[in-house]
C-alpha cells in the first residue's frame, strides 16, 4: 500500500474519532439497547420486523423496500412491475445510496450492469454512459441536460431524490431526442402522508463538512395538504489542490389531494454549487508510463491558478406532478417544470508538456459564461379497459420541450510567454492571466413536439405484449458570433428535423418467477450541421433488438436479470472524403453485450447487490483513423459485488458491516486505440450502527486500500486520475 500522506491521515483520524465519540455519547445513557430503527412508540419485540416493507405498498414514484425495487415508471411512463417490463431497467433506491453513502448521481450506479459514470475527479457533472453512449438525464420524468448547453449541464444532489433509474436501450418512443444506449432518470424526494423528520452531520476526507434535513408529513389532520422539506449547507475541499466542492441545495414540495381521484405535487428545488474545477488536464506520461524522468504526477497536483479557476453555477426549477382518475378506465396526467441555469466558469488548463524533456506543463485559460432557461411538460391519457381475454393499459401522450441557452466563451494565454509553464512535480501559482482578445457567443433556441401512443397488453396473466409509437418534430435556431478584436461575424445555423420511432416487446411470466423477453426499439438524436453543399444532416439513428430473462420468484424479495443485445447506432457524422473540411452521415456504431445484474434483500439482515457487463463496441463505418475502433472510456469488462450484513438479535443488534468490489476493465486512451488505460479493482467498506428508534451512525470508505489509478484518457494529453480513498462519517438523528 502506498503511503498516505499527513494530511489524509488526518482527515481519516479526525472522521473515525467524530463517528466514535457520537457513538460513545449515545451508549453512554443508560438503560438504552442497540436495535435497528422503528418507529416510534414500536415495541423491542416489533424492531426486527422494521426494514421489511411491504411490496404492495410501493408505487413507482414511492420509497423502494431495501435494495429491490418492484415497480417503475420509467420504461412505460405507468405505475408497472419491472418483472412485466420487456426492457432492461434498473432501479436505486433511498436505502441502497445510505447504506453507501452515495454522494453523487454517479457513485450511485457504481454496481449496476451495463452503464459507466466517468470514474474521475470530477465535481462538476455526472455524466453517465450506458451501452457505450453518453446517456441524457430526466428528472421526475422531463429532460434536464440539453445537448447543447456547454459546460452549463445542471448536476442534481442525491440527497433530494428517492430513486435513481436506469433505463438500457433506446427509449425515444416515449421521450423523445435521445441517445440509443439508454437515459437516466432522477425520481426525487415527495411529500408523505407518515410523519419524518431527519437531521444529518457528515464529515469526511478533505475536511468535507455537510448538514442536511428532510422533513414531511401532512399538515391537516385529513391529510388532504403533505409536505416536504429536504436540504443540505456542504463546506468541502476536494482529492485536488485548491478546488472546493461547496454547494447550498433546498427542494420543498407540496401534495393537495382534494378527493382520492386527484393528486396535485409542487416540486422545486434550488442548488448554487462553488467550486474550484478539481478535474485536470494531464499527459498520458506522468500519470500512466513515468515520464523520461522516471516521475509520476501526484493525484492532488492542481494544474489551475488557485485565484482564477472557479466554477460557480446556480439552479432552480419550479414544476408540478398532477394527476386525476375519472373512472376505472380513464386517468390523465401531467408533469410539468420551468428550470434556469446560470454559470460563470474561469479556468486555466494544461496542454501537454512544453518540451521532450517532460518537466514543466504548458497551460492556457477559459473564460465562459452562461444562461440556460427550459420548459418541459407531458400530457398522457391512460385508459385500463379488456377486450375479451386481453387486459390493456393504453397510453396517449403529447410533450413539449424547449430550451433557451445563451453562451459566451473565450480561450487565452497565460504568462508573459504566453506559455503559462508549470513544473507539476513543484508547483508555484501566481502566473497572470493575459487578457482574452477573441471569444464565440452562441444563442440557440430548441423546441421538440412529440405525439406518441402505448399499448401495454396482457394475455392470461402470462403473456404480456408492449406495443408503442411516436412521431416527433425538433428545431433549434442558433446564432455564432465569433468576436475578434474589433471586429466579429455572425452565423445562422437552423434544424429542422423530424423522425418516427417505435417498440415492440414480447414477455412471458413462466413459472418459478422466471419472464423471459425479447425487445425491439430505435430513437433519433438531433444532429447541428451541414455537409459541403449546405444540405441540413438528418439525425442520427438507434435501433437494438434485446433478449433477456427476469427473474423474481414470489414471496422472496429478490430481483435478477440477464440481457444480450445488438444496438446500433447509424447517419454518424464522418469526414468527407471529398472535402475534409466537412463531414458526411455514412458512420456507424456497433455495441454489443451481455448483461447480469441481481439485488436481493433476505430479511435475516443480509443485504446483496451484484452485476456484470461485456461491452463489445465498434466504430464499423468511418472515413477517419476511428474506424473498427473502440471509443475511448469504454471498457469492455465491468463487474461489481457488494454484500451488506446487519445484526438482527443479541447484544450486537443493529450493528452492520458492508463491504463491496468493482472491477473496471481497461479502456481505450485515444481515437486511434494506440495506448490504454489499465484496468483497476476497488474496494469499499462501511461500518454502520442503529440504536433505538433515532439515531444512526455509519463511517464509509470508497476505494479503501487507497489505490492510484488513471480513470480514463480522451487522448494522449487529456487523462484524468481516479478517486483515491475517501472517508466520511455520518451521524443521522430521526425523530
Amino acid at each position: 500500500m502506498k503511503r498516505v500522506s499527513a494530511c489524509r491521515r488526518t482527515d481519516i483520524r479526525r472522521a473515525v474519532w467524530a463517528l466514535f465519540a457520537l457513538s460513545a455519547s449515545v451508549q453512554a445513557q443508560p438503560g438504552q439497547q442497540a436495535g435497528p430503527a422503528a418507529t416510534p412508540g414500536a415495541s423491542q419485540a416489533q424492531l426486527p420486523e422494521v426494514t421489511v416493507r411491504a411490496a404492495s405498498a410501493e408505487t413507482a414514484s414511492g420509497p423502494v423496500g431495501g435494495y429491490v425495487a418492484r415497480r417503475s415508471a420509467t420504461a412505460t411512463k405507468t405505475d408497472t412491475p419491472l418483472n412485466e417490463t420487456p426492457q432492461s431497467i434498473s432501479v436505486i433506491g433511498r436505502e441502497q445510496m445510505e447504506d453507501r453513502a452515495v454522494t453523487t448521481v454517479s457513485e450511485a450506479f457504481a454496481y449496476s450492469a451495463g452503464v459507466v459514470g466517468d470514474n474521475v475527479v470530477e465535481s462538476r457533472y455526472d455524466k453517465p454512459v450506458i451501452r457505450g453512449f453518453t446517456a441524457r438525464q430526466y428528472q421526475d420524468g422531463l429532460y434536464i441536460n440539453y445537448y447543447a448547453s456547454g459546460y452549463l449541464m445542471p448536476r442534481i444532489d442525491p440527497y433530494g431524490l428517492e430513486r435513481v433509474e436506469l433505463l438500457r436501450g433506446p427509449s425515444s418512443v416515449l421521450y423523445g431526442a435521445n441517445a440509443p444506449g439508454g437515459l437516466i432518470n432522477l425520481v426525487s424526494k415527495r411529500p408523505s402522508e407518515e410523519t419524518l423528520r431527519e437531521i444529518t452531520l457528515q464529515y469526511g476526507s478533505h475536511d468535507r463538512k455537510q448538514a442536511g434535513f428532510d422533513l414531511s408529513g401532512a399538515v391537516d389532520e385529513n391529510r388532504t395538504v403533505l409536505y416536504r422539506l429536504t436540504g443540505l449547507l456542504r463546506d468541502s475541499d476536494t482529492q485536488t489542490d485548491h478546488a472546493k466542492d461547496d454547494r447550498i441545495f433546498i427542494a420543498p414540495a407540496l401534495t393537495f389531494r382534494p378527493s382520492a381521484d386527484t393528486t396535485f405535487t409542487l416540486l422545486t428545488h434550488y442548488q448554487r454549487d462553488r467550486q474550484g474545477t478539481a478535474i485536470n488536464f494531464l499527459p498520458r506520461e506522468g500519470t500512466i508510463i513515468p515520464t523520461v524522468g522516471g516521475r509520476r504526477i501526484s493525484t492532488s497536483f492542481f494544474t489551475g491558478e488557485p485565484n482564477f479557476n472557479k466554477f460557480d453555477r446556480e439552479s432552480y426549477a419550479v414544476g408540478y406532478a398532477f394527476e386525476h382518475r375519472f373512472n376505472d378506465t380513464f386517468l390523465v396526467r401531467q408533469n410539468l417544470r420551468y428550470s434556469h441555469a446560470d454559470l460563470t466558469y474561469t479556468g486555466v488548463y494544461a496542454v501537454g508538456w512544453d518540451t521532450p524533456a517532460q518537466q514543466q506543463l504548458r497551460r492556457g485559460s477559459l473564460e465562459s459564461t452562461g444562461k440556460l432557461d427550459t420548459v418541459g411538460v407531458d400530457t398522457q391519457l391512460q385508459a385500463d379497459f379488456a377486450t375479451g381475454a386481453v387486459r390493456h393499459k393504453m397510453l396517449f401522450g403529447v410533450d413539449y420541450q424547449y430550451g433557451k441557452f445563451d453562451d459566451s466563451q473565450g480561450f487565452g494565454t497565460v504568462g508573459s510567454t504566453g506559455r503559462g509553464l508549470i513544473d507539476p512535480f513543484n508547483p508555484v501559482y501566481g502566473s497572470s492571466i493575459n487578457p482574452i482578445t477573441s471569444r464565440t457567443i452562441a444563442e440557440q433556441t430548441q423546441r421538440q413536439l412529440g405525439l406518441y401512443f402505448q399499448d401495454q397488453m396482457k394475455l392470461a396473466e402470462r403473456l404480456i405484449f408492449v406495443a408503442g409509437l411516436r412521431k416527433d418534430w425538433a428545431s433549434s435556431d442558433t446564432t455564432t458570433t465569433r468576436v475578434a478584436g474589433a471586429a466579429s461575424t455572425a452565423t445562422s445555423t437552423p434544424i429542422d428535423q423530424h423522425d418516427l420511432t417505435y417498440r415492440l416487446g414480447l414477455m412471458y411470466q413462466g413459472p418459478f418467477g422466471l419472464a423471459p423477453y425479447l425487445s425491439y426499439s430505435t430513437s433519433f438524436q438531433p444532429q447541428a450541421g451541414t455537409n459541403a453543399v449546405g444540405t441540413p444532416f438528418e439525425p442520427t439513428t438507434g435501433k437494438q433488438a434485446e433478449l433477456g430473462i427476469k427473474f423474481q420468484p414470489s414471496g422472496s424479495n429478490s430481483f435478477v436479470t440477464a440481457a444480450v443485445y445488438d444496438l446500433r447506432q447509424q447517419n454518424v457524422l464522418t469526414a468527407d472524403p471529398a472535402n475534409p473540411r466537412f463531414q458526411v452521415q455514412t458512420g456507424e456504431v456497433r455495441s454489443r453485450g451481455f448483461e447480469l445484474e441481481g439485488a436481493m434483500d433476505l430479511g435475516n439482515g443480509w443485504k446483496a447487490l451484484g452485476s456484470y457487463t461485456l461491452m463489445n463496441l465498434e466504430v464499423t463505418r468511418s472515413n477517419g483513423a476511428d474506424l473498427h475502433k473502440t471509443p475511448t472510456n469504454r471498457p469492455q469488462h465491468t463487474a461489481a459485488l457488494w454484500l451488506d450484513y446487519t445484526v438482527r438479535a443479541g447484544w450486537l443488534r443493529g450493528l452492520g458491516l458492508g463491504a463491496g468490489a468493482r472491477y473496471v476493465g481497461s479502456s481505450w486512451g485515444d481515437a486511434g486505440n494506440t495506448f490504454k488505460v489499465p484496468s483497476v479493482w476497488l474496494a469499499d467498506a462501511a461500518l454502520h450502527y442503529t440504536l433505538d428508534a433515532h439515531w444512526r451512525l455509519s463511517l464509509n470508505a470508497t476505494n479503501l486500500f487507497d489505490k492510484e489509478y488513471v480513470g480514463q484518457c480522451g487522448s494522449a494529453t487529456t487523462c484524468y486520475y481516479g478517486y483515491r480513498r475517501n472517508v466520511l462519517a455520518t451521524a443521522t438523528y430521526r425523530w
